[in-house]
């Protein structure tokens, strides 16, 4: 039986976690930046029908 060499073993896991919490991290980024853009969007809503509704 071959003998393992941890050391690459634990590097490669290092790698795998960093990658994983960085992909996880763009996640979160993307649905922050698209539940803004939904309140964004709410906001303006609401403003144009407050607006609409004090004409008539």
């Amino acid at each position: 039986m071959n003998k393992i060499n941890w050391w690459k073993v634990a590097s490669v896991a290092l790698l795998a976690g960093s990658a994983l919490l960085g992909f996880g991290h763009d996640l979160i980024e993307d649905q922050k930046t698209e539940d803004e853009l939904h309140d964004m969007v709410k906001e303006e809503v609401r403003r144009q029908l407050a607006e609409k509704n004090s004409t008539n």
